[in-house]
């Protein structure tokens, strides 16, 4: 969900999104409509979580989704336990209250009372903000098919810039496992394995080096710079914890 939502950052308008959302509800959504809802809809069909995020259904209207979350009883009022992938609703006005609900996004992270959020149609454009309880009215925690019982398989690629200083994630220290584990380990200490940071660089670029990939850390954007890719985490088979 977070990775497909991570492809459309910078997008403006009119868009892909409205065309879609257009395309399979009707005139209703002509013009430039206001598309925040609609991204997450859109999200959650091209990721296969529809069923998870929009019960099966469509949504463009935020207070008719933070009801929907509501009726299914995965609805949260302010940000206590908010976490990833999580929707979250806001009302600029400051109040809990749904009827009042004015835009939505999609959780990526949180830290203390920080809340990081993608969100399209913010100021007519996808992107990244960093938002606080005063403007969250709730959110709904859908119930991702990765979520239910024990976790099994391995974690899919979350995206390059997913990877970046600082990011602290229990993906990122199953990843530092796994590289000590295939040989690859260029840490200098194995504190703080959860959070990203230039020994995840070296580490990595020894690894993309071990499958045959050239350059370095010191070349951005060459193929072994320590920045995963999807080739090169989906055959490193980082286990879900």
């Amino acid at each position: 969900m977070i990775h497909t939502a991570e492809l459309d950052i910078g997008l403006g308008e009119p868009n892909k999104i409205q065309k879609w959302y257009r395309d399979r509800n009707g005139s209703a959504f002509a013009g430039n409509f206001a598309w925040c809802d609609a991204s997450i809809t859109f999200w959650a069909w091209h990721s296969d979580n529809e069923a998870a995020v929009t019960f099966g259904g469509d949504f463009a209207l935020t207070t008719a989704h933070a009801k929907a979350f509501k009726n299914h009883s995965q609805w949260h009022v302010d940000i206590a336990g908010i976490r990833r992938g999580d929707i979250v609703f806001f009302d600029w006005d400051g109040t809990d209250i749904k009827a009042r609900i004015d835009h939505v996004g999609l959780v990526t992270g949180v830290s203390g009372s920080k809340v990081y959020t993608i969100e399209g149609n913010y100021s007519n454009k996808c992107g990244r903000h960093t938002r606080m309880s005063s403007t969250i009215a709730g959110y709904g925690r859908p119930s991702y098919v990765h979520s239910a019982g024990p976790r099994t398989g391995f974690v899919t690629f979350p995206g390059k810039s997913f990877f970046v200083m600082g990011r602290k994630s229990p993906i990122i220290a199953a990843m530092h496992n796994r590289l000590v584990a295939v040989g690859c380990n260029k840490y200098e200490t194995q504190t703080n394995k959860d959070t990203w940071g230039t020994g995840d660089l070296k580490s990595y670029s020894a690894w993309q080096k071990k499958l045959g990939f050239q350059g370095s850390v010191a070349q951005p954007g060459s193929d072994a710079d320590g920045i995963p890719g999807k080739e090169t985490w989906d055959k490193l088979k980082v286990p879900r914890t």
